[in-house]
């Protein structure tokens, strides 16, 4: 029996849009200086971000770029077996400052899907944390 899950991670930073969507898009480039684990080195294919084109590899994860909304959204879709979902960064307005969420939209088959969710859950929830906490410190600076 197919598992859907959605889960999502948000924060609210002192940083315009424009910054934050260019540090997100920036990610697994050479350009990026918001990953926080060089040990699990979070990679993307070069070039402009390209729906259809532009892939990404982390933690376990294969995806491909669905859309991107500059200054609002990169959303991508999974190429895991077993994943049938999207995951992204959103940005809003959140009174002076910009909220950033990061959600996962998926539906997971019984056998593979599962096993992937359950190696990745943990990880993922560090990893966002740590994201968070890096992006903040870089738009201090």
């Amino acid at each position: 029996m197919p598992i859907p899950i959605d889960v999502s991670y948000g924060r609210s930073f002192s940083g315009t849009r424009r910054r934050i969507y260019q540090l997100l898009a920036e990610m697994g480039t050479s350009g990026d200086v918001i990953w926080p684990f060089a040990s699990q080195p979070f990679m993307r294919s070069p070039g402009p971000l390209t729906p259809g084109r532009t892939e990404e590899w982390h933690s376990g994860v294969h995806a491909v770029l669905e859309e991107v909304l500059p200054e609002e959204r990169i959303v991508w879709r999974f190429e895991n077996e077993g994943v049938n979902g999207t995951h992204g960064f959103y940005l809003s307005q959140d009174e002076k400052k910009t909220k950033v969420t990061h959600r996962t939209v998926a539906t997971l088959s019984d056998t593979e899907g599962r096993l992937f969710w359950r190696r990745l859950e943990d990880s993922h929830s560090r990893s966002m944390e740590a994201l968070f906490a890096k992006m903040e410190r870089v738009l201090k600076r």
